[in-house]
């Protein structure tokens, strides 16, 4: 593969949260901008660049089900991992891609989220939650991760009753009880 080809596609895999508006901007790039190699791209380049799109996606929606994020300024929530996903899914339908192997890797995620989720005591005592979608997104994800309820969320009904902190919340409140256990662990050891 050419290595202007190669380094687009890194740039559409890591161009945050439009990897389709990066893909197109990269085929722009190498075919007609001035500055740009004006190359003649093959039909395998293309979809070669296309698999850069499936990546973009899959690292978002791996980021936004990642519960070490909630406190950092790029997490943006299930809510959005979900509408990810549903974009990945056109996307792979439009271009005929088979993303049959990234399912795994989105259902052990969310696995792991939840799994933290519910192990959250402070959560749990304000009545929160940070799985900020509705009901019936939740039950549509896990239906197409091929992942039972009941494995994840015991008590469907009682969990979506607790408030929903939307992306920026949920970053405020991790910053703030990370930088709280901060203090407590300065003052133990001055």
């Amino acid at each position: 593969m050419r290595e202007e080809i190669v380094q687009e596609k890194e740039i559409i895999a890591h161009a945050g949260e439009l990897p389709e508006v990066a893909f197109y901007s990269s085929l722009y790039f190498l075919t007609q901008e001035p500055e740009g190699p004006q190359l003649v791209l093959t039909p395998a380049e293309i979809s070669f660049l296309k698999k850069g799109v499936i990546e973009g996606y899959k690292r978002i929606i791996l980021r936004d089900l990642n519960p070490k994020m909630k406190g950092k300024t790029e997490f943006r929530s299930i809510e959005r991992a979900i509408i990810n996903f549903k974009r990945l899914k056109r996307y792979a339908y439009k271009e005929k891609f088979d993303i049959s192997e990234i399912i795994p890797q989105i259902a052990k995620a969310l696995a792991v989220y939840m799994k933290a989720e519910l192990e959250d005591v402070y959560l749990e005592k304000h009545s929160l939650r940070t799985v900020n979608c509705e009901k019936e997104d939740w039950e549509w994800f896990i239906k197409e991760l091929h992942l039972e309820n009941s494995s994840l969320l015991p008590n469907t009904e009682a969990f979506f009753k607790r408030t929903p902190l939307s992306f920026k919340e949920t970053i405020e409140l991790f910053k703030i009880r990370k930088n709280s256990k901060s203090v407590i662990i300065l003052k133990e050891n001055p």
